[in-house]
């Protein structure tokens, strides 16, 4: 019998790893969270290359209706949302980025929020949402967190913008 269940765990483990990428978010939470760092950097700020990634953000995310789009205040994180807000004719707003997920979701509950970060604190939000998968930390990696009406738990698809 305990060898049933040790063989089985590894096995309903697998399953649900694949339905899901969350540990389950806080409750209450509805609407969609996209999710990027900001583009490729040297120093403190964009490079050549990261500017001309930030240039096709917009394109990345055409099929989603956006309503609001979130920084850090770090200017390479507000740098990279600027090309997808001019496109969408909609102003970048910064946010301390502790407990941003929370107080986004629950502020826009229903809707669909860009949130522009950095490898420090994209594994605190994910943390805070019970998201257990890895952020994306990578440049031109993009998320896209859907948290569901009633509960449950939020869904994840994975994305690539730029070169």
């Amino acid at each position: 019998m305990k060898r049933r269940r040790f063989l089985a765990l590894p096995i309903a483990f697998a399953a649900g790893a694949a339905l899901s990428a969350c540990t389950g978010a806080p409750d209450g939470l509805h609407g969609r969270l996209i999710v990027l760092r900001h583009a490729d950097r040297t120093s403190a700020m964009l490079n050549e290359k990261g500017v001309a990634r930030a240039m096709v953000l917009p394109d990345a995310l055409t099929d989603f209706e956006i309503d609001a789009i979130y920084t850090t205040p770090r200017q390479r994180n507000i740098d990279t949302a600027t090309p997808l807000a001019r496109a969408r004719g909609l102003a970048v707003q910064n946010l301390v980025a502790s407990g941003a997920g929370t107080r986004l979701l629950t502020a826009h509950s229903g809707q669909t929020l860009v949130w522009v970060g950095n490898q420090e604190n994209l594994p605190l939000l994910y943390a805070e949402l019970g998201v257990a998968a890895k952020p994306p930390v990578q440049f031109g990696e993009i998320h896209v967190l859907t948290f569901p009406a009633g509960g449950g738990y939020p869904t994840l698809e994975k994305r690539r913008y730029g070169l």
